[in-house]
């Protein structure tokens, strides 16, 4: 097997197992978070997207469905649909500012800030696990890793769909 396709292999097999993890990781996290929250069993289960536009609101004082959309790179009819479901299961409320009546913004509810805190510690205890894992390599290895891992990135962001029809 050529190196080229040695890592491809790798990279391949390497994505399966975060993706995989990753959901593993993700029941643990929202099994945590309901039970934190009992008087919010009516919550049900809570999407990876959901607690993305938690994290994204809790970031900021004031996101409306533009810039929520914007920074977490889905559409603004999509922000719409799930801000609407996070209000139903009282994770976050709009609300307008008394000098501009046009345009809504959200805000976490308590419960939407206990969601907020734990995907918070979740994405804090993975850096520092990773941070860990990457101290075995030198400064240049680092620098070498980023600058493959940005280009793969980039590449994996066109849409080889079309390319391979």
């Amino acid at each position: 097997m050529d190196l080229k396709t040695k890592v491809w292999s790798q990279w391949i097999t390497m994505l399966h197992k975060q993706e995989e993890r990753s959901r593993h990781r993700e029941s643990i996290l929202l099994s945590q978070i309901k039970k934190s929250l009992p008087e919010y069993n009516h919550v049900g289960e809570i999407s990876i997207t959901e607690l993305h536009v938690i994290q994204a609101i809790g970031n900021s004082m004031s996101m409306n469905v533009t810039s929520i959309a914007q920074q977490i790179g889905v559409t603004k009819s999509a922000i719409s649909k799930i801000t609407a479901r996070l209000i139903k299961k009282e994770l976050i409320e709009r609300y307008q500012l008394e000098d501009n009546q046009k345009e809504v913004f959200f805000r976490l509810t308590r419960g939407g800030e206990t969601v907020y805190r734990y995907h918070e510690h979740y994405h804090y205890r993975l850096e520092q696990h990773m941070n860990k894992f990457l101290e075995r390599y030198s400064e240049k290895e680092l620098a070498f890793l980023a600058e493959v891992m940005i280009a793969a990135t980039d590449e994996m962001s066109k849409n080889w769909v079309d390319e391979l029809e």
